[in-house]
């Protein structure tokens, strides 16, 4: 149990260990079926710790404030920023005093600033879709490939950017002809949501947050901590998250021998249960239900999940049975097919048939709606 402890001190929120081992993938809820029973097999699958709930408005309000303070403390200077040689880097410890509300910073923020004309409130305010995130990473898959050998690494380096805010609107447009106006307006805002499963997020929302949670929460931490170097957070594949799913949903497991949470939890301080009189419409709060046999929270309901995991007809029939996963395309790809990500586990808007661990659909990757939502998986250095 040492690794537990180290990993304590290493991730900034609350996961579960999720080991090495092996299950039976492919049966969605219809074990009677000959095709579900030609597509059950065996696959094996890596350790890894996933988030014990889904992010929740908390978490991902943290990622939005932080991509807000860093392009405002760019764009004021001074004394937000410190320079370093050649290069500049943002002052952390004044940019979290920027004031708002303040008409002389306002004024100085220039385009990253509403017309008043353009709001409800008549008030200057940042514009929330100039709250834009760059992430950049390295394509292995491609890089691998035989056809790619010999080229330039920099060829498979992948760059977009991203808006951060969530779509509120979502509520509205998910549900014509019903009065969701309440929960456009307050979800992501009003501190009673605030632990909450995150919604009206894309695929590349998601994404960004985990890009942004490996740069700059775990790799600080661990540099502050100075525990073992390395580790990415990400979304999980389909099989990660299902492999998960089945070890949560076994009722055979010890209470003794069974994982514990750990990691850095900071939900559910001021609220313990579900606000009274919800839970059969819209989502709630995240630790509410009971948690699994393996100490996960909410994965049949409550939100769908996205996995990083492209969705593609028949590909159980070809993907590897180590470690399976479809990547089919990039963020970047015009073409409908290659832009589908599989979504798993039910919703609060799913009847009780859909809602369950089984239930698998797709979304376009900028996709966003009031019932989806995201957990994240960490590989770490043994």
């Amino acid at each position: 149990m040492g690794k537990k402890s180290e990993i304590g001190a290493t991730l900034p929120m609350s996961v579960v260990e999720i080991p090495t081992g092996t299950f039976i993938m492919g049966n969605h809820g219809d074990s009677t079926s000959p095709t579900s029973q030609d597509q059950q097999r065996p696959v094996l699958i890596s350790g890894f710790y996933m988030s014990a709930t889904e992010v929740t408005n908390a978490q991902y309000h943290e990622f939005v404030a932080w991509v807000r303070d860093s392009i405002a403390a760019k764009r004021l200077g001074g004394q937000y920023v410190t320079i370093v040689g050649n290069d500049s880097a943002v002052n952390w410890k004044m940019a979290s005093r920027i004031n708002y509300s303040d008409p002389a910073i306002l004024s100085q923020l220039g385009d990253l600033v509403l017309d008043p004309s353009k709001t409800i409130s008549q008030k200057r305010m940042l514009d929330p879709d100039k709250l834009i995130y760059a992430l950049e990473g390295f394509n292995y898959q491609e890089a691998a490939k035989k056809e790619n050998k010999g080229r330039d690494a920099k060829d498979f380096v992948y760059r977009y950017t991203v808006q951060v805010y969530p779509d509120t609107l979502a509520w509205m447009r998910d549900f014509g002809y019903s009065n969701n106006e309440q929960m456009a307006v307050n979800y992501f805002s009003s501190p009673k949501y605030q632990n909450y499963p995150v919604v009206g997020v894309s695929w590349k929302q998601a994404s960004a947050y985990c890009d942004w949670m490996t740069k700059h929460k775990i790799m600080a931490q661990q540099s502050r901590n100075r525990g073992n170097a390395g580790g990415k957070a990400r979304l999980p594949t389909e099989a990660e998250w299902e492999y998960a799913a089945s070890l949560n949903n076994k009722g055979s497991v010890k209470k003794e021998s069974g994982p514990k949470e750990t990691g850095n939890d900071e939900i559910g301080n001021n609220t313990k249960t579900a606000i009274p009189g919800e839970g059969k419409i819209f989502p709630v709060y995240v630790k509410g239900a009971k948690k699994g046999d393996f100490g996960l929270f909410n994965l049949a309901d409550n939100v769908s999940e996205w996995t990083t995991t492209s969705y593609y007809e028949g590909g159980e029939n070809f993907q590897n049975r180590f470690n399976p996963d479809i990547q089919w395309g990039t963020p970047e790809s015009e073409s409908r097919a290659q832009r589908r990500k599989v979504i798993r586990g039910g919703s609060w808007k799913d009847t009780p048939t859909f809602m369950t661990a089984e239930n698998r659909s797709f979304e376009d990757l900028d996709a966003s709606h009031s019932y989806l939502g995201f957990r994240i998986v960490v590989n770490l250095p043994e």
